[in-house]
């Protein structure tokens, strides 16, 4: 019988003040969400450092992360503090530019993402189906 994380489950984090916040983030989807997301493990700790990096290098900060389960969809949510009025956005990097990729990598790797407003700031969330995946059509 498989046993399943109650619908719902949980898990806040603040980052706030931490030096260290995409070490704390990988630490916290590790620690958390190794045994929902199983294969997509590593892809989840890429995405959340690229995040939580975003929310340090262009925002006021960041806050925090909320890591999310139900049934088969795991969402990982970092909370920034503002300070811009930009909205995050996959944009066509200089291809001999050595940043401005991460947001292609969050959309390339999560089965989606999405930012909104929260607090003062913004939330911007990454979705991981967990469950049985139809492949691709090519």
């Amino acid at each position: 019988m498989e046993v399943r994380p109650s619908a719902g489950a949980c898990r806040v984090i603040s980052l706030a003040g931490s030096g260290r916040a995409e070490q704390r983030a990988r630490e916290a989807v590790r620690n958390t969400c190794a045994e929902l997301l199983g294969a997509r493990l590593p892809d989840a700790l890429l995405v959340v450092t690229e995040l939580v990096a975003n929310a340090v290098s262009h925002t006021a900060g960041v806050r925090g992360l909320m890591l999310h389960h139900d049934r088969d969809v795991t969402s990982l949510t970092v909370f920034d503090k503002g300070g811009t009025a930009s909205w995050p956005r996959a944009a066509e990097a200089d291809p001999l530019a050595e940043s401005g990729r991460g947001l292609h990598l969050v959309a390339a790797l999560a089965d989606s993402w999405h930012a909104r407003p929260a607090l003062e700031g913004k939330a911007v969330t990454a979705v991981f189906h967990t469950g049985t995946r139809e492949p691709e059509s090519d």
